[in-house]
């Protein structure tokens, strides 16, 4: 990474120039970023490894919970996230979630609309850098529309409203209209068709979007459609040209963990990451803000190795929390939370399509050796032969998985239209220190499956409607 740090330095320098003051783009029009090289463009996908700090996944999740005496301290955005208010940032406030993908994906377009024109690389190599550039605006698209757009129904996709799709870098954009949901998913899909026979199966590392993690992108995109046929075929596909230029591969905890203690330092080293996006989270790991749902925490078998990455006791504490089962995640990846793609989902996503499918076996063959990867072999085994109850045990190891990691808040939302989780209530619970039991109960509104855009965001685009 040294080569890059100059360059990066420089995209450092730019973002010093964005505002929270200019609308949707949010990005001042003295701000300019020239380049004229085509290693210029390809440096630029160096500056795009966040996807936002203490990204509202994290807390909007029903995996999460507070204990008052730390909650009534935190911030007053966690604390209206977390009880699913409808109006979370202050008008002058910044959303990061919304602001830093946005930023990115100005940069993705500088490259998909400049690079062809660049000096210096061969006309193949132009190509396969805008066609990365269009597959990671597609991702950042995805990760937009499942916080500012209704989960996907087809009989209602149409008109449901989505998300400004930006595809032009002009810092001096200040009208923007809300593509349908519809619209949206059709340009992810039209991005990534288009993008991938261009983008090479070996990149030069994990921060960089490979072959593979564009298919397994499209993968995901019709997973959340509900379109499961579709996503096994494309994650078979992408599993039978995995990159070798780098180490991608699934932890097995009870060798990681043998010593009791085990930290991945960053992102890029995270070999679980095909595709390395994170979100720093200030929540976990150094904070009692925001801990783990007893309900969760119960759900783990007695020698399941990813309880070593939760404590029972407070950050900068000595004895336990004061209501059973509470506890707070301390690693293994400590403050940056995988939002990439990410292989234990990918997992976890094919064992489901397998399961909806009706490929019992091979759906059990699927999580079994996952989880023989979190437990000792005999505590893997899964004896459920249901297709729908082998379907809701997948997803109840996803919950395990992802523990205060912002997936669950992506899997309620594209479970919300599903009859196979029609019933499902989804709740936060505020616990007490002194009663050491749930005070209160906040249930989740079916309207806050869907945020509402930073009310500044929306004063500074008339026209611009905002969610309920």
């Amino acid at each position: 990474m040294t080569k890059h740090f100059n360059y990066i330095l420089l995209l450092a320098l730019f973002a010093s120039t964005l505002s929270c003051g200019k609308g949707f783009l949010e990005v001042e029009p003295k701000g300019s970023l020239i380049a004229t090289k085509t290693t210029e463009y390809e440096n630029m996908f160096y500056n795009s490894q966040s996807v936002g700090f203490d990204a509202p996944a994290l807390i909007l999740g029903d995996d999460a919970t507070v204990l008052d005496s730390y909650f009534s301290a935190s911030t007053i955005t966690l604390q209206r996230f977390f009880r699913y208010q409808a109006d979370v940032y202050e008008p002058e406030a910044s959303a990061d979630e919304l602001i830093i993908p946005i930023r990115n994906i100005y940069l993705y377009n500088k490259i998909i609309n400049e690079v062809m024109n660049s000096e210096g690389g061969t006309e193949e190599s132009k190509r396969a850098i805008q066609a990365e550039a269009k597959a990671s605006r597609a991702f950042l698209n995805l990760y937009l529309i499942n916080y500012y757009g209704k989960p996907y129904q087809a009989s209602s996709a149409s008109t449901d409203p989505g998300i400004p799709l930006v595809v032009k870098a002009d810092v001096a954009q200040n009208s923007f209209t809300r593509a349908t949901v519809q619209q949206v998913y059709d340009n992810i899909i039209s991005d990534l068709k288009e993008s991938i026979p261009l983008i090479p199966i070996n990149v030069p590392n994990r921060l960089r979007m490979c072959k593979s993690a564009a298919e397994l992108t499209l993968a995901k995109i019709y997973w959340f459609m509900g379109n499961y046929d579709q996503a096994l075929l494309l994650i078979k596909q992408a599993k039978s040209h995995m990159p070798t230029s780098f180490e991608s591969f699934i932890y097995n905890y009870n060798q990681t963990y043998a010593s009791g203690t085990w930290t991945v330092t960053s992102a890029i080293e995270n070999r679980q990451s095909l595709f390395a996006r994170t979100s720093t989270s200030f929540m976990t790991n150094n904070s009692n803000d925001m801990l783990l749902a007893p309900w969760v925490s119960k759900m783990y078998s007695k020698n399941d190795q990813r309880l070593k990455s939760f404590s029972s006791r407070p950050y900068l504490g000595t004895s336990a929390f004061p209501v059973e089962n509470l506890s707070r995640r301390i690693g293994p990846f400590g403050a940056q939370a995988p939002q990439g793609i990410y292989l234990p989902d990918i997992e976890l996503m094919q064992a489901e399509c397998e399961a909806r499918a009706g490929n019992i076996e091979a759906a059990i063959s699927i999580v079994t050796s996952f989880r023989e990867k979190r437990m000792p072999a005999g505590e893997a085994q899964v004896a459920v032969m249901d297709k729908n109850n082998l379907v809701k045990f997948i997803v109840e190891e996803r919950v395990r998985e992802f523990a205060l990691y912002g997936w669950r808040w992506f899997d309620m939302r594209r479970l919300a239209n599903d009859p196979l989780f029609k019933d499902k209530v989804y709740e936060h619970t505020i616990y007490g220190a002194k009663e050491g039991k749930a005070i209160e109960t906040i249930k989740l509104p079916s309207e806050r499956l869907t945020l509402r855009f930073p009310l500044g965001v929306i004063s500074r685009n008339p026209g611009m409607e905002n969610n309920p």
